[in-house]
Order: structure tokens, then sequence, then C-alpha cells
């Protein structure tokens, strides 16, 4: 006859206390992974993102001028219209966008205008900080 000893102690119940939530965790991970992959991608209905180069109505760029003015509630100057120049002919009646921004890129203050000849001021709301403006960004569209 043929005796057999159950070797279950208190260490194998805690090994397979350990396990069994990796594995429960691996058969999770499997599934969100296959229901992933099932999605199919992009394809041109869908919504995705991608980088082209865009004509210009300026090819030459332009420049910027600050409008400033003292805040005397704040105690500080600060910005209240940006002056674009250089704007070539074709750009006139499009669209002009103006953001200025911080040293870490965050926006501070935006405005926008309709071009109307080779200047144009854009006037920000609400005033921005002269001290903090470390960034401009011009769009002309149409």
């Amino acid at each position: 006859m043929r005796h057999t000893t159950n070797t279950t102690g208190p260490e194998d119940r805690r090994k397979r206390r350990f396990l069994l939530p990796i594995l429960l965790g691996l058969v999770a991970f499997g599934a969100v992974l296959a229901s992933a992959a099932s999605l199919g991608g992009i394809n041109n209905s869908d919504l995705g993102a991608d980088a082209d180069v865009v004509a210009s109505c300026d090819t030459d760029g332009v420049d910027v001028d600050f409008t400033t003015s003292y805040d005397a509630v704040s105690g500080e100057y600060v910005v209240d219209s940006v002056d674009v120049s250089g704007i070539a002919a074709a750009c006139n009646g499009q669209d002009i966008s103006v953001t200025v921004s911080d040293g870490t890129g965050a926006a501070l203050s935006s405005g926008s205008a309709v071009v109307g000849g080779a200047s144009q001021s854009v006037a920000l709301a609400p005033s921005a900080s002269a001290e903090s403006v470390e960034g401009i960004a011009i769009v002309i569209a149409g």
C-alpha cells in the first residue's frame, strides 16, 4: 500500500497567495490587449493626426511689436495688443490669430482680427503681464 503525505504547509499557501494575483493580472492584461488589437487601427474615415506642409499667403515671415500700458491696479506693464507688420498682400481678408505665452509655453492671452493690409493690430484679451510674455504664435488663415 502506498502512502502519500500532503505537504501543503504554510510556505506553499503563501506562494499560492502570491502567484494567484499575478496570474489573474496576466490574464486580465491579455484580455485587454486582445480587445485593443481588434479595434482595427485608423483609416481614412476615423479621427487621426498627421503633419503636412501647407502653402502660406506670406512666405517671408512677419514682424511683431507689442503695445504696452501701465496697469496701476497690478503695478506692472501689460501687453494690450500685438502689431504685426510685413504681411504680404495675398493675406488681405484672411483671419489672423495671435497668442502670447509664458516661458513654459502656457497661453497668457490671445486675440484675432481680419488682415486689412501690410500691418495689422491685434487686441489681446485679457491683457498679459509684459514681464511674463516670452513667446508668441501667429496664424494667418483664410
